[in-house]
């Protein structure tokens, strides 16, 4: 085997030394700063191909407008807990009037949301285990239909947990639900979009994050 001769190990080290020096300058990516249009419209593609694939009776929208509509600067958006989310105020029917781009698609997760925070200022977070099982049971395998945020623990009662859907594309509306611990699982027990939980979950687990059923 031959030797590389001093020289060129010198030239070498002061390569390496001077890549170390700009990433140490430069570092990390800051996850705040909004992701590159590119990106975004990769994102919106592939959330698009699998709502097609999956859910072809939800798309909502004429093809050839929406990709005429990603050809133009996006709008600027802002962090939410669901991913990046761009409204087109000015959108018309055959077009995206919102979408929002999970951060799996981003690369990025913000350190700080910049609006739509959580929903409930009551309860205490879950750990991921638990978003995720309840994530698994309410969308199944497709990671790319709906993020499930705001999930939290009842301080009232820890058997019970709260949870909202959030669709990535405008293809229906946010929804929310519950879950409870049964036999050491979580199980969601109901699921929708108003009177959620009615004769199933407890009258003051429902209080505490500021819902109420008909004639209660």
């Amino acid at each position: 085997m031959s030797k590389s001769s001093p020289s060129k190990l010198t030239r070498l080290g002061v390569i390496t030394l001077l890549t170390l020096f700009t990433l140490t300058a430069c570092g990390a990516a800051n996850p705040d700063i909004r992701p590159d249009d590119q990106k975004l419209r990769d994102g919106i593609s592939l959330l698009i191909k699998d709502l097609t694939l999956n859910h072809p009776a939800n798309r909502n929208w004429d093809q050839k407008s929406v990709d005429a509509q990603l050809q133009k600067p996006l709008p600027k958006g802002f962090s939410t807990p669901a991913g990046w989310k761009l409204t087109w105020p000015s959108a018309t029917s055959n077009e995206l009037a919102y979408v929002y781009i999970p951060w799996a698609l981003t690369g990025t997760f913000p350190n700080h949301f910049t609006s739509e925070n959580a929903s409930y200022t009551a309860g205490t977070p879950v750990p991921t285990a638990v978003a995720r099982d309840i994530a698994t049971q309410v969308v199944g395998s497709d990671d790319y239909f709906a993020a499930i945020v705001d999930v939290r623990y009842s301080t009232t009662n820890k058997k019970w947990v709260i949870f909202t859907s959030v669709p990535y594309l405008p293809v229906t509306d946010n929804a929310y639900g519950w879950a409870n611990a049964v036999n050491g699982r979580w199980k969601v027990i109901d699921f929708g979009t108003a009177t959620v939980g009615c004769g199933k979950v407890p009258t003051d687990v429902q209080s505490e994050f500021g819902f109420s059923c008909p004639g209660k």
